[in-house]
């Protein structure tokens, strides 16, 4: 993945500037950052189904794939833009009057898409989740869910370069949908897929994957609870000339930072790792340090009249926390959705203070701003209306 910020060209510039001001005189005239958002309500006693800012899609079925992984087919109305393989979509639900949105990986290839007009998105039920495990249980054909446009920049380069695909459970379905554009593809052959599951209750898409084996696909399975995790001696085992290869990672935070610690060791060059986190992001303060704190971490919450410290070198010291698990914490429920800095449901005005951007491994300045608490770890004193 990429790090860093290109700078704006003056037509991007510009472009800021209009939408900032677009956003300026909304919310003088409607106290919203958006007309569409304002005319919402009245748009849906036309039409019900119409949101701002969403594609609406039509549920087909859902199909089990183990005891906690799903698979949910979808149409999106005629205006969705399609997807690259590898991108993910965020997929938002009402439940209960409230409007729930999670990210998920799009499991079927854009050649699928393009032949059907339908899309599929594999789902793993968290336990502790408030969506995911609902989803399957509520859904039925005929539903409609919205879909933002597709995201992600987890897509194949234009490398010569031999492939080795590495997958650690449901991190399989970015992978899946590329394998499946481009089996077609001269390179596809010498490609290898690597997939790591608990034991074989765990082991997903079994006849698909025999399907891309038969196509010249190398793949894989390893069970972690027999076999264990990856490791030195197993990326030797199973990948020849490891340093020649380009590598596309996919699957838990953990496995993530050991795979590219491994690879890095084994003198594959940065460009030739692309990953993609399932599930939260590691919280990664490597941009930070305790010289960088005040003497005492505090968090202000102004509408609730709630205040917690925290001594800096422990703070940092120790499990780190986000300012959504803090805020959480206190007993407090701001909304949520991706907790990995990429759905933006987690917007919370930041009245005074500084944060740590741990996704861009930047800090803000002291002023009010909208930051993203999921994203977001206090630097000395903060005050947040919340």
């Amino acid at each position: 993945m990429s790090k860093g910020m290109n700078s704006e060209s003056p037509i991007a510039e510009s472009q800021t500037i209009a939408q900032k001001a677009i956003g300026f005189l909304s919310r003088q005239l409607t106290n919203t950052d958006s007309f569409g958002v304002f005319l919402e309500p009245i748009i849906q006693v036309f039409r019900p189904n119409w949101r701002h800012g969403r594609t609406s899609a039509q549920v087909l079925f859902i199909k089990n794939e183990t005891d906690d992984i799903y698979t949910l087919t979808l149409r999106p109305e005629k205006k969705w833009a399609g997807f690259s393989a590898g991108q993910y979509v965020q997929l938002s639900v009402e439940k209960d009057g409230a409007m729930l949105t999670r990210t998920f990986s799009l499991s079927c290839s854009p050649k699928h898409f393009l032949r059907t007009g339908e899309i599929t998105l594999t789902i793993r039920a968290n336990e502790e989740g408030a969506v995911t495990p609902w989803l399957n249980q509520a859904l039925k054909s005929g539903d409609t869910v919205y879909l933002s446009e597709a995201q992600g920049d987890f897509q194949l380069s234009n490398s010569v370069k031999d492939k080795v695909f590495i997958a650690g459970g449901s991190g399989l379905t970015p992978i899946f949908s590329m394998l499946n554009e481009y089996q077609s593809n001269a390179w596809y052959k010498q490609a290898q897929l690597l997939f790591y599951v608990n034991n074989s209750q765990s082991l997903f898409f079994s006849e698909q994957l025999s399907h891309l084996e038969a196509k010249g696909l190398q793949v894989t399975t390893i069970y972690s609870d027999h076999q264990g995790r990856i490791d030195q001696q197993q990326l030797e085992m199973f990948v020849e000339d490891i340093s020649e290869k380009e590598f596309y990672v996919c699957g838990p935070g953990k496995m993530i930072e050991i795979t590219q610690s491994l690879l890095t060791s084994n003198t594959v060059p940065e460009a030739d790792i692309h990953f993609e986190y399932f599930g939260q992001q590691p919280l990664s303060l490597e941009g930070m340090n305790a010289d960088d704190a005040d003497e005492l971490i505090q968090v202000d919450y102004l509408d609730s009249r709630k205040q917690v410290t925290f001594d800096p070198q422990q703070f940092i010291e120790s499990d780190k926390a986000t300012l959504l698990e803090i805020s959480e914490n206190q007993g407090l429920k701001p909304v949520a959705g991706c907790r990995m800095g990429v759905c933006h449901q987690c917007i919370c005005k930041k009245k005074t203070g500084r944060v740590f951007n741990t996704r861009t491994q930047q800090y803000s300045d002291t002023g009010e701003e909208e930051i993203q608490l999921c994203v977001s770890v206090p630097v000395g004193k903060v005050e947040l209306e919340l």
